[in-house]
């Protein structure tokens, strides 16, 4: 008989060892029931021996996404002493689908230092109510007496319609022609200022006088050595060329479009020197000769057709001022 009361003791110990061995859990959620949109709080408490540890298992979603996961917390641990330890995780939740919701039993894996057993326990499982609104706003009783008599929530009103202002009815006009003419005012803008060879936008550079030009050009003429190099007709072509435009430019004389008499004649009808025009008409004759008649003009002849054409647009040069030039 004693030996079956030591027995027996024995498996009690025993089994009182084994269950102290497993964990404590729990499980709870901040509300049973919230608004749709609104959110809640799903927590998981395992309390076990200090040899134990406690793995949760990841959570997404919940009722095929009708319960959606916002955030995972944790674990944390809320206790730890020499014999025991508390650890917990929370899953903050949402939904956008009214109904009530079993939440599932999650599972979590437990480690035993002690002898390196892994074994699985569950979380119970718990409710949750989501709503669309309170009943008090759905449905208000008109008395104790008659329930069936019920005032349902109003439509929401549709928006007011106020008649058109005259303002309102010829602004779009007044934009769209605004809007017309100043494209008409940029394209003429354009068309001119590509007429007048000008650029369409930035400043204008300022045109540069007639006798900086010239007396450009003709320094380029004397450095090429044309006539030393046999092209006498291109040297008085260019030569002739740079006084037309110098004229023109000067004295607004068509002189690139006219004959040399007519040029001839219009310069006597300018204050110039006397000892240009014989100068001019003999140096146009010989440009005529050289270009329509194959003339070959003397060394000395071809030097003075330079040095007067320089000495011209050097003497009758349009002085400026420095008002001018401000």
């Amino acid at each position: 008989m004693s030996r079956k009361i030591i027995l027996l003791t024995f498996f009690i110990i025993a089994a009182q060892m084994g269950f102290a061995q497993e964990p404590l859990l729990s499980t709870s959620i901040s509300r049973d029931s919230i608004m749709i949109g609104e959110q809640v709080e799903w927590s998981f408490k395992a309390t076990m021996p200090a040899s134990m540890q406690v793995y949760f298992a990841r959570v997404d979603s919940i009722g095929k996404g009708l319960i959606e996961v916002l955030k995972t917390t944790g674990p944390d641990t809320l206790q730890h002493t020499k014999d025991n330890i508390t650890i917990e995780s929370k899953l903050l939740l949402t939904s956008f689908d009214a109904g009530i919701y079993e939440l599932p039993r999650v599972p979590a894996l437990v480690t035993h230092s002690n002898n390196n057993l892994v074994d699985t326990v569950y979380f119970n499982s718990v409710t949750l109510k989501v709503k669309t609104l309170p009943d008090s706003l759905l449905i208000a009783f008109l008395s104790a007496d008659d329930s069936t008599k019920v005032k349902l929530l109003k439509d929401i009103k549709p928006p007011i319609k106020y008649p058109y202002t005259l303002m309102e009815i010829l602004w779009p006009w007044a934009t769209m022609g605004i809007v017309a003419l100043a494209l008409i005012a940029g394209l003429l803008y354009v068309i001119i200022r590509l007429r007048r060879k000008q650029p369409v936008f930035g400043k204008i550079k300022p045109a540069e006088p007639p006798h900086i030009v010239a007396l450009r050009e003709l320094e380029k003429i004397k450095t090429e050595k044309l006539w030393q190099n046999n092209k006498v007709k291109l040297y008085y072509t260019r030569v002739t060329d740079v006084l037309r435009v110098y004229l023109e430019q000067r004295y607004a004389i068509q002189a690139p479009e006219q004959t040399s008499d007519e040029i001839l004649q219009a310069l006597a009808q300018l204050p110039l020197p006397d000892y240009f025009i014989p100068k001019l008409r003999e140096f146009l004759s010989t440009s005529d000769l050289v270009k329509f008649a194959k003339y070959l003009p003397a060394m000395e002849e071809n030097e003075n057709a330079l040095t007067l054409v320089t000495q011209f647009v050097d003497e009758t040069k349009e002085q400026i001022t420095k008002e001018d030039a401000g």
